[in-house]
């Protein structure tokens, strides 16, 4: 398989270096004063608080040894702060902060600290984009050149690339999920000493993946069905049935034990409870003094989920012209074909299962969103909630592509609609996550709640990358920027899909 190895090679270094070009910040290590200068600077490192409040974490372990903030980084990190036990923390999972950490010591060094730790995003971003070119190719069956494709799908056309720069969950929860679903299906068809590794990591994937945000628990959970149904087997016998365990992936659970005792431990120090989460402590409001003797009211997390808010999630996450997936990314239409199209090939070539699996981490991660108080995602660049999703929507847009009838009016369709959501894609990571929702745009003088905003970053020249502001404004534009990266795009989708046609008509 030299030629896919070649081919994770190009794929690793093609996302290191494009997404490197878009990286977000600045030199230097951000102290409060730096944070309370720029809190609403558009298209800044931390102009939302998801980023802050991960940062700031960030920066007290890293400091002090102690993961609780004080009042002044508190105040950095507002609104999106709650009290437990007098002490002040952020309402998001803990686990992308415990990563941060080395590359905020590394990157202090070189006064690139805030730099560092968003680069650990874009290692996040490459190591996902590899495994899913190794699920397409090698669990799909899908040819290298559509594999290939659905990495460009996924990586440059989705808000994948938006998300993969800056201080977020979504990708840590892709790259958990991409190899706990490759490991998965490792371990149910080889046997020998690495079965016990492959149980391992799918134990710490699962532990890891709540780690960094809650709600995995349940969109992790058909990885854990599947493994549990690789984990036994039965076969019919003229005297009964006979049922065989795979041992390892029994044994290994304590891999998941050790995982979850830390965060069990964590909750415990800091929150007061080892079944307390960040997102349930009490509500920190600068205006009202904390009576540190009145008892803090904690929050129900299960209470913002409502099958209620099922319908117009499900309309704000697909179709709106504030977030809709289909909106700013066309590309992912044809996955809705390519599932369909690879239902009876999945069947053909033994992987039914795995098919059914893609499918419904799809489907619980939709309807999981759907269902929150909060589909938008606060001020967010397209549909962020199901970048998870999109690492297997890509794979059936690949298969899409993969001969059968009109193979020639598909990839020509799949090139248009890939070049136009790639647009959005890089035009949003080059400029501005901060997109309000469409309620409170016409509060705002622009009144635009989509990418359209980002075209007035665009034309303004006012970037968030790290490379454009350190090395070449004032010595072109933005917008010569942008589209030397988007051809840099754009070919490597046209070779691709070349390869592919020649390879289909011999």
């Amino acid at each position: 398989m030299k030629k896919d190895s070649k081919i994770i090679t190009a794929i690793i270094f093609l996302v290191l270096v494009l997404y490197t070009l878009t990286l977000r910040g600045a030199f230097g290590i951000p102290g409060i004063g730096d944070f309370k200068e720029n809190l609403e600077k558009p298209s800044g490192a931390f102009e939302l608080s998801p980023e802050r409040g991960r940062y700031v974490h960030v920066v007290a372990l890293a400091e002090k040894g102690d993961f609780a903030l004080t009042r002044d980084w508190a105040d950095v990190a507002y609104p999106d702060v709650g009290v437990a036990g007098g002490k002040f923390y952020s309402f998001f999972a803990p686990g992308v902060t415990y990563f941060a950490v080395p590359f905020y010591l590394i990157g202090a060094k070189f006064n690139l600290a805030q730099v560092a730790v968003f680069f650990m995003e874009i290692i996040i971003g490459a190591i996902s984009a590899a495994f899913i070119y190794k699920i397409a190719r090698n669990i799909f069956a899908l040819s290298a050149p559509a594999s290939f494709f659905s990495v460009l799908v996924f990586a440059f056309a989705s808000s994948a690339w938006n998300y993969s720069i800056t201080l977020y969950q979504h990708l840590f929860t892709v790259l958990f999920m991409t190899t706990a679903f490759y490991a998965a299906w490792k371990f149910r068809n080889e046997s020998g000493p690495y079965s016990r590794l492959y149980a391992s990591w799918v134990w710490a994937a699962y532990a890891l993946s709540i780690f960094v945000d809650y709600p995995n628990a349940a969109m992790m959970l058909p990885i854990m069905l599947y493994f549990a149904y690789s984990t036994f087997s039965v076969k019919k016998l003229e005297e009964g049935v006979a049922i065989s365990i795979k041992w390892a992936a029994i044994a290994t659970v304590i891999v998941f034990v050790l995982a979850m005792s830390f965060q069990f431990w964590h909750n415990a120090h800091y929150y007061g409870s080892w079944l307390q989460l960040a997102g349930g402590i009490a509500g920190y409001h600068k205006e009202i003094p904390i009576n540190m003797e009145s008892p803090e009211q904690t929050q129900d997390i299960g209470a913002f989920f409502s099958e209620r808010n099922i319908p117009k999630g499900f309309y704000v996450l697909l179709f709106s012209d504030e977030r809709g997936l289909f909106f700013f990314y066309p590309i992912f239409i044809l996955s809705l074909f390519g599932t369909r199209l690879f239902w009876k090939k999945s069947r053909d070539i033994g992987i039914r299962a795995e098919y059914i699996l893609a499918l419904s981490l799809i489907f619980v991660n939709l309807a999981l969103y759907s269902s929150w108080g909060d589909p938008w995602g606060g001020w967010a660049y397209g549909p962020r909630y199901l970048i998870p999703s999109m690492a297997f929507l890509s794979i059936f847009a690949g298969a899409f592509i993969s001969g059968g009838v009109f193979t020639r009016f598909k990839k020509n369709l799949a090139l248009l609609l890939f070049l136009y959501s790639s647009a959005i894609a890089l035009l949003g990571a080059l400029t501005s996550n901060a997109i309000p929702t469409k309620s409170e745009a016409i509060l705002l003088p622009a009144h635009k709640h989509n990418f359209l905003l980002n075209l007035d970053f665009l034309n303004k020249n006012q970037s968030s990358s790290f490379i454009y502001n350190t090395y070449f404004d004032g010595k072109f534009s933005l917008e010569a920027y942008y589209l030397a990266i988007y051809i840099v795009i754009a070919l490597a989708a046209v070779l691709t899909l070349l390869v592919l046609r020649d390879k289909n008509h011999g």
